[in-house]
C-alpha cells in the first residue's frame, strides 16, 4: 500500500512526563510527496497561566533539551496563537502523525484546552502508518528510527519520523526546507535553534520533556 501523500508528522517537548506536565514546544514536518523535500517548523509556547500556577516540570528535562523558562517568556507564543497557526496550517480532516502515543494526545489536549479551542486536525500513530509497508521497507524504517541520533527537540524529532519513512521506501530527500515559506501561518514563529549543553537551570516556569 503506498502512502497517504502528503505526510506530517507533530512532536511536542513537554515541562515533564508528569500528567501535571504541559507543552513547551511544538514541531511540524511536512512531506507533500515522494519527489519533494522535507520542510520542518517548531515554536516555543509561553506557559498559559494555569501552567505556571499549578504545572509541573522536571529540572533533568532541561537539562536534556536545554530550553529554559526565560526562552518560553521572551521567545514562545501565546497558547491562543499556537493553535491558531496549528489549525490555519494543518486545516481540518489532516492527519499529523506522532509517536508518542498518549503523550502527544495529552499535549495537544492540554494546549488546545488552554486556548479554549478545539484541534481541526487528528494525530494518527506512525507505527500504524509504517504498518502500510511490506515487511521488508517497515523493518527498514523501524530499524532507522531507532538508529537515528536523538534530535531532541520538537522539529527535529517530527522531522526524524519522516526521515524514516523516506529510508523505508528508498528516497533520498536532500536538506529539510523551512515549512514557514510554504505556509505562511508559520511565518515569525520559528523556535531559536537547541542551546548549547551546559545551560543553567530554568529561572521561571517551564520545562522540556523527552519520550522514554
Amino acid at each position: 500500500m503506498a502512502l497517504p501523500w502528503p505526510l506530517v508528522a507533530i512532536d511536542f517537548e513537554a515541562s515533564s512526563l508528569d500528567q501535571d506536565g504541559y507543552p513547551v514546544e511544538v514541531g511540524l514536518a511536512l512531506w507533500p510527496g515522494p519527489a519533494e523535500a522535507i520542510l520542518g517548523w517548531s515554536t516555543l509556547i509561553q506557559p498559559a497561566g494555569d501552567w505556571s500556577r499549578r504545572g509541573h516540570w522536571n529540572p533533568k528535562s532541561a537539562k536534556v533539551h536545554g530550553i529554559r523558562g526565560t526562552d518560553l517568556l521572551a521567545r514562545g507564543q501565546p497558547v491562543g496563537r499556537v493553535a491558531t497557526i496549528l489549525n490555519e496550517a494543518l486545516g481540518a480532516g489532516t492527519v499529523a502523525w506522532c509517536d508518542g502515543g498518549a503523550y502527544d494526545a495529552h499535549w495537544t489536549d492540554a494546549l488546545f484546552k488552554a486556548a479554549n479551542s478545539i484541534p481541526l486536525f487528528t494525530l494518527g500513530d506512525w507505527h500504524r502508518l509504517a504498518a502500510v509497508l511490506d515487511p521488508a521497507m517497515r523493518e527498514r524504517g523501524l530499524r532507522g528510527l531507532e538508529q537515528a541520533p536523538a534530535r531532541l527537540r520538537a522539529r527535529g524529532d517530527a522531522e526524524q519520523l519522516l526521515f524514516a519513512l523516506a529510508h523505508a521506501v528508498g528516497i533520498e530527500t536532500g536538506p529539510v526546507q523551512d515549512l514557514a515559506r510554504r505556509w505562511p501561518a508559520l511565518a515569525g514563529s520559528t523556535a531559536p535553534d537547541r542551546p548549547p549543553p551546559g545551560m543553567p537551570a530554568p529561572t521561571a516556569e517551564g520545562g522540556v520533556r523527552r519520550k522514554s
